[in-house]
């Protein structure tokens, strides 16, 4: 749980929308190659060729 301060948090937060922002963008720019979608299940992402998942603490990618 994250323990700064309102400010702080609301700075933080923005920051993890512009990231998750540009993810969308990268699993737009996948799908346009026109090879397969990128499909999330069972909490990972999957997409021609490759794999997300998290695996401890990390998100890993495997091809």
């Amino acid at each position: 749980m994250y323990r700064g301060d309102a400010q702080s948090l609301r700075r933080k937060e923005q920051q993890a929308a512009a990231l998750a922002a540009e993810v969308a963008a990268l699993l737009n720019q996948i799908e346009a190659l026109g090879v397969g979608q990128a499909t999330p299940t069972g909490g990972r992402i999957a997409g021609p060729g490759f794999e997300i998942r998290r695996t401890d603490a990390r998100w890993t990618v495997r091809a």
